[in-house]
């Protein structure tokens, strides 16, 4: 006679602990990339009123590379 409210933990089956799906490191390097970029872009601009240097230019483009890679792998169903 089984009882609704008895918890038996002998009839479970054995389950083995669920595994993780393996995660790769290239979304938190992208936010890495996005976010720094970003901010030196910031800084430098900050620093330089306004004026384009290379350094602007080249953390922009990181930044920029980091935002389109993030989407890349949102959007092509590489969600890790």
């Amino acid at each position: 006679m089984s009882d609704p409210y008895r918890i038996d933990t002998y009839e479970r089956a054995a389950h083995s602990p669920r595994t993780r799906p393996r995660r790769s490191a290239s979304r938190p390097l992208l936010w890495i990339m996005a976010v720094g970029g970003a901010s030196v872009n910031v800084a430098a601009n900050i620093v330089m009123r306004g004026d384009l240097t290379a350094l602007g230019l080249a953390s922009g483009v990181v930044g920029v590379a980091g935002i389109a890679g993030l989407l890349i792998l949102r959007f092509a169903g590489g969600r890790s």
